[in-house]
């Protein structure tokens, strides 16, 4: 592990392998860690380099008016792309797909190909009937949540936050080292939902002037406000390939790594 100092504050990263750079960016409760899987595989071919976010493991303290949103982080993924000193490919799950996509819209010459993992851009189902819906019910599930963690209990926030975006009964699907990850990040939990307020919105129209090649993955099982905000993008995207895995969730690189691997090397190998 390794710390790179831009825009401010110190970034944990792992850096492995030679040629095209890709830069991994990791979802809500998770850190550099989250891509162990992927790491032997894509880095095999690519100089592949994994960062924890700010606020995320190892460097976890979140100064009182830290702004935790979308757009402040993708400020942090620029400033790390431009020390780099050349465009890269970028990997993003989850919240980190929602980074990777803004980033690719501000500064498309920096991002040679995007692949976006059921990423959070939540804001294109707010016109949308049924996503308005799924959008509620996920919030309405998660109520208790940011109470249980102030409380101390984090386990128990953990498996509420785990149950609604993997769906019922996710949360028995995460063991071992994924869970201390996900635990060693929870503290994120509060920052990031709050956050989601002061994000800017993200619309079919930002998400149609996304010129660079763009991978889209989704589980075949996974919730529907993930799934409705896939095929958003997948209609409005112009250069943009579509994979379901089959089988899994939302937890995509966890769930499924080799095929999840598999898909990326297939799609950078295109692009």
């Amino acid at each position: 592990m390794s710390k790179l100092a831009v825009n401010g504050v110190e970034f944990a990263h792992t850096r492995r392998g030679t040629g095209e750079m890709v830069v991994l960016v990791h979802g809500a409760i998770g850190d550099m860690r989250t891509w162990e899987n992927q790491l032997p595989r894509l880095s095999a071919k690519y100089e592949v380099i994994a960062y924890s976010r700010r606020g995320h493991f190892p460097c976890t303290h979140i100064p009182p008016g830290t702004t935790y949103t979308v757009e402040s982080h993708a400020q942090d993924l620029l400033a790390l792309i431009q020390s780099l000193g050349s465009p890269v490919r970028l990997v993003g799950h989850s919240y980190g797909g929602a980074i990777c996509a803004v980033v690719a819209l501000m500064c498309p010459q920096l991002v040679r190909s995007l692949v976006l993992a059921e990423p959070s851009l939540f804001t294109l189902l707010f016109t949308q009937r049924e996503g308005a819906m799924a959008l509620a019910e996920s919030a309405a599930a998660m109520t208790h949540v940011t109470a249980r963690i102030r409380e101390g209990r984090t386990e128990p926030a953990l498996d509420d936050y785990l149950n609604v975006i993997l769906g019922p009964g996710g949360a028995a699907k995460i063991t071992g080292f994924s869970r201390r990850v996900m635990l060693a990040n929870a503290h994120t939990i509060e920052p990031m939902l709050n956050g989601m307020s002061g994000s800017g919105q993200f619309t079919a129209a930002h998400a149609a002037q996304i010129k660079v090649p763009t991978l889209l993955l989704t589980g075949e099982h996974t919730p529907a406000f993930f799934r409705l905000t896939a095929e958003t993008l997948a209609k409005t995207i112009p250069a943009v390939q579509q994979v379901v895995i089959p089988g899994i969730s939302h937890g995509l690189q966890l769930e499924a790594p080799d095929e999840f691997s598999q898909a990326v090397l297939e799609f950078f190998a295109r692009h």
